[in-house]
């Protein structure tokens, strides 16, 4: 229980940090200023730090490098959700319609009648 506890805690760090490393390369090569890019690539977080400070061209690169990155995690986690769910069981094995022999064996009345 710990262990997966503790993978999916570093899986969520791991995702985390992939976004702000996609999010930092979108927005530098965006604003046409590749030497900001540089470890610990988090120049996203410091540019939506000064959102209000800077104009309006910055501002949609900041928008725009932020949606690329949630997109793939969305789709992750999408793929993540529906295939890591277990298939649905048959109802009592392979399911169909009971035949009248079957009905009245299972003690099952087409018409009510009193007992």
């Amino acid at each position: 229980m710990v262990r997966k506890i503790a993978i999916i805690l570093a899986a969520v760090a791991i995702t985390v940090y992939g976004w702000n490393v996609l999010a930092s390369a979108i927005f530098c090569f965006g604003v046409r200023h590749r030497e900001f890019l540089e470890f610990p690539y988090l120049q996203w977080i410091e540019a939506a730090s000064l959102f209000q400070a800077v104009n309006w061209q910055i501002k949609i690169w900041i928008g725009t490098s932020a949606i690329l990155p949630s997109t793939v995690v969305l789709i992750a986690l999408t793929a993540l959700v529906r295939y890591a769910r277990p298939a649905r069981p048959l109802l009592y094995g392979a399911s169909q319609w009971a035949n009248l022999h079957q009905m009245r064996a299972g003690d099952v009345r087409r018409r009510h009648e009193p007992p």
